[in-house]
């Protein structure tokens, strides 16, 4: 995150340090503080575990798919160019100790060169269900900005080894609309790269078609705002072509942001836009897309009515981040504004209709210069507490009231160690060494698989980035929620049905975007089949009920977080008239299993080169598995159940990841007979079943 010096404050160590002492050695009185298992001991240490740099951002995810978290650090940030590097969990399938890391770049990260970078995002850009990586790079007014990279993990779709990454840079720009010519890197043909002066870029589902889209911040030479940001729509085979113009003819493109987030914000299920505001006035844009559609204007900048005309005007010129959460249990995202009045961060509570409202829901703020929020439940008690990387002074942790009670005119969120008479949360929460710098990013995110949330500290100035481990020990047990799911009618055209689900949970959004979320269904009280449901960003996942499906259509949604808690929706019922046939049926008959009986899914089209996703999930950690394809089946009485994929045609060795789960993804061949049958069936191994083996459900497959 790029700042200006200007806009440092100066802050006294040992000001800090004297009310951190007066906090741990007063007498509190027990009735005025929050309730905490082990309060002052969460953070004991600060260790260095993610390299030295010009840090600037930080982002968390299973590159490996070993069932735990790895990190990738975005370097070079404002000054010369460095190395981004990837670190890997030594958990799992490292067989070391988890919530250690390995620097792994070279190995993994081939060929990548030195940048100038801002903002790093670990996301699935082919739609193979493993993690590429997206750079955002800054530039300057002397090269007149940079491109920004796209490394593609040699898994899924690529067949190599997963975890490791080449670049495909050059392949992942597509048609360039609004970008001047004088922008485009090499030749310009209005494809392909194009240099910019990016800060933070994010993915979500912009067009609800079922893959991740791009919004690319700006902000300009020397933070000139004079360069429009720009959406670029995911068009498969992970290409990207740019949408132009994006937003309604008097919208201001041109923005100061250093931080940008998608979400739906005014509940009709399609992801609007929160930009902050650095000099200027933070933004907020309205997708039409559920409402109107996207033919005249995608969006519209929807700032005078949340925000000014609210009262909740910024103040100030250092609205550096905005972080969106569900701070008061209502349902709808709240908005944590860095530095929005002055050097003061600012709650806005989401007072539906897509308006917002400054609240003094944040205790404790002591007004200095800070960077970026985080939203995490550090004390496990299911409320969502907040982390504040601070570019001047000491990092802190807010903690949340909600849970236990406090009347919201006494505050929402309370900022640990301050001293007694001004906080309900007077022990300090945060490390004493190693935590003063250039704290510029944050992520919160359970690192060593002990079921609590860990803090990893992104730092600049060659200051050394730093893990911060909760040792509170006490897993969570709060299950994800749901806001709302589509309540689909009666239909008659035979089409797919979309179903979309938010979700809501004591975590951040970007670590709920990697939640195991499925849509189960039925028709007429037959099976269940289960779907995967990919994440549209901003809490949401999106899935597919397969067309030509003839009678009564009962469907659910199931997610389950990183500590094992499902979360359950209502089922809902629709009828469906089709003269046609299930392109996917679930013939069912598996066998039961260490965790149940594994369910094999298949989703997606079958017309020629379309994608097509497979899932198996409830099946024993870590098993070797057969996935095998049948085109002229014998059913076989064998392994304890019916082996219906016998004999095979296609036999295709793999394993479930330390979740129990495998995903693939594949393109349907082309050429395909109209009215080919084929039936998939997994076998997979598990001790706990007398056979050693057991069987999923038998999926058959009709090409239209």
């Amino acid at each position: 995150m790029q700042r200006s010096a200007s806009h440092a404050v100066a802050f006294s160590r040992v000001h800090i340090s004297i009310a951190l002492i007066a906090a741990l050695l007063a007498a509190p009185d027990s009735a005025a503080q929050l309730s905490d298992l082990q309060p002052g001991h969460n953070f004991p240490a600060a260790v260095a575990a993610f390299g030295t740099g010009r840090s600037e951002n930080i982002d968390v995810g299973d590159v490996d798919e070993d069932g735990d978290y790895d990190v990738v650090v975005a370097n070079g940030g404002e000054g010369a160019a460095q190395a981004n590097v990837i670190y890997i969990n030594n958990g799992n399938l490292q067989g070391g100790v988890p919530g250690t890391f390995t620097d792994e770049t070279a190995a993994r990260f081939l060929g990548v060169p030195n940048d100038t970078s801002q903002d790093i995002e670990l996301v699935d850009l082919d739609g193979d269900f493993d993690l590429d990586v997206f750079v955002a790079n800054r530039g300057t007014t002397v090269n007149g900005g940079e491109v920004s990279r796209v490394y593609i993990n040699q898994g899924g779709l690529q067949h190599g080894n997963v975890g490791t990454f080449l670049e495909e840079t050059d392949a992942f720009w597509g048609t360039l609309v609004g970008v001047p010519l004088s922008q485009e890197d090499g030749v310009q043909d209005g494809q392909g790269p194009w240099r910019d002066f990016s800060c933070d870029c994010d993915f979500g589902d912009l067009d609800a078609d079922g893959d991740l889209d791009l919004f690319n911040s700006s902000y300009g030479p020397n933070f000139t705002g004079n360069t429009d940001s720009r959406i670029f729509l995911n068009v498969g085979n992970a290409r990207f072509d740019e949408l132009w113009p994006w937003a309604d003819a008097s919208a201001d493109t041109k923005l100061l942001t250093l931080d940008i987030d998608l979400a739906d914000f005014d509940g009709d299920f399609d992801l609007d836009i929160v930009a902050s505001g650095r000099d200027s006035q933070a933004r907020i844009y309205r997708n039409n897309l559920s409402d109107r559609g996207w033919a005249a204007d995608p969006f519209t900048d929807a700032t005078q009515t949340a925000l000014l005309a609210t009262g909740a005007a910024v103040i100030g010129p250092s609205n550096y981040e905005t972080e969106f959460g569900d701070m008061d249990s209502d349902g709808d995202f709240d908005l944590w504004m860095v530095d929005y009045d002055d050097f003061s961060d600012v709650l806005l509570r989401n007072d539906g209709g897509l308006m917002f409202s400054k609240t003094s829901w944040n205790k404790g703020d002591p007004s200095v210069d800070d960077s970026e929020c985080d939203f995490l439940d550090y004390d496990g008690d299911g409320d969502l507490d907040a982390f504040i990387a601070t570019f001047s002074g000491t990092s802190r942790i807010y903690q949340s009231s909600l849970a236990d009670g406090v009347p919201e005119a006494q505050g929402l969120l309370h900022r640990t160690g301050t001293p007694l008479g001004g906080s309900l949360a007077p022990w300090v929460e945060t490390p004493f060494a190693n935590n003063v710098g250039q704290h510029l990013d944050g992520e919160c995110a359970d690192m060593d698989g002990d079921g609590d949330t860990d803090i990893l500290v992104c730092k600049g100035a060659n200051q050394g980035n730093r893990y911060w481990e909760n040792a509170l020990g006490v897993p969570d047990t709060h299950a994800p929620h749901f806001q709302q799911i589509t309540v689909q009618g009666d239909k008659a055209d035979g089409s797919d049905t979309v179903i979309q689900a938010q979700v809501r949970d004591n975590a951040s959004a970007y670590i709920v975007a990697f939640y195991t979320t499925s849509l189960i269904y039925s028709v007429d009280g037959g099976p269940a089949t289960c779907v995967p449901m990919s994440s549209m960003g901003g809490m949401q996942f999106r899935g597919l009920i397969p067309g030509g499906i003839d009678g009564s259509v009962a469907y659910r949604v199931e997610c389950t977080d990183d500590a094992g808690n499902t979360g359950v929706s209502g089922t809902t019922v629709y009828l469906q008239a089709s003269s046609g046939t299930p392109l996917w049926q679930n013939l069912g008959c598996g066998t039961l299993g260490v965790h149940g009986i594994p369910k094999l899914s298949l989703s997606g089209s079958q017309i020629g080169g379309s994608p097509v996703a497979l899932s198996l999930v409830d099946t024993a950690f870590g098993a070797p598995c057969l996935l095998w394809l049948a085109f002229a089946p014998t059913p076989l009485n064998a392994i304890g159940g019916t082996v219906y994929a016998l004999p095979f045609n296609v036999q295709v060795p793999a394993f479930t990841d330390a979740g129990g789960m495998l995903f693939a993804s594949t393109t349907w061949p082309l050429g395909m007979p109209p009215g080919t049958e084929a039936t998939w069936q997994a076998v997979i191994a598990d001790g706990n079943s007398v056979h050693g083996l057991v069987l999923s459900n038998a999926v058959k497959s009709i090409s239209p």
